[in-house]
């Protein structure tokens, strides 16, 4: 895989949409109109970026481009660092972080957030599904913290009995940052 300057700069500008909600983590068609449509569709064919489409009821479908996982797992494995600009801003919040927090706990507190705001979950992330996509030391920091809350509910008509939520800590940092309103 011999990549070039203008490679690089689209990879990280197609990395750099990937946390972006309204844009469901795929750098726009429109917004990739500056790059030559070659260079596209090399970065498609050598498997390091995906090209897909959001499908919506009202029509305004949405196409656009994200780094495959291939292609960030080849970039790991050689330490090329495509810029995760997410984690600079949270590094730059009023709330004191742990030295303890990295990455993949604010992936996780992202996620809280998210789930617990699907109404089929009553309010709460389960617990099963957080298990599955983190292991139990990202959770447990967060819980050593006092990021987030373990909550168990009973009764007949509770579907989802034990997950998380966020602590007001966690939700004021969300906020200074913008990923919550």
């Amino acid at each position: 895989m011999l990549l070039n300057e203008r490679h690089m700069q689209f990879l990280k500008h197609v990395k750099s949409y990937g946390g972006i909600k309204r844009f469901h983590g795929l750098l726009p068609k429109r917004e990739a109109i500056f790059y030559e449509t070659e260079l596209v569709n090399e970065l498609i064919d050598m498997g390091l970026v995906e090209e897909g489409s959001i499908c919506t009821s009202c029509g305004n479908n949405m196409e656009g481009y994200r780094i495959s996982r291939r292609a960030e797992k080849e970039f790991e494995r050689k330490g090329i660092d495509i810029k995760d600009n997410d984690w600079d801003k949270f590094c730059c919040v009023d709330v004191e972080m742990n030295e303890y927090l990295d990455k993949e706990h604010i992936r996780a507190l992202m996620d809280i957030y998210y789930l617990s705001r699907v109404s089929v979950f009553g309010g709460i992330a389960p617990k099963n599904i957080l298990y599955d996509c983190y292991t139990v030391d990202v959770l447990g920091v967060l819980l050593d913290v006092g990021f987030i809350y373990k909550i168990s509910l009973k009764g007949p008509t509770i579907r989802y009995e034990s997950g998380f939520v966020l602590s007001d800590k966690a939700s004021l940092m969300l906020q200074q940052v913008g990923y919550v309103k």
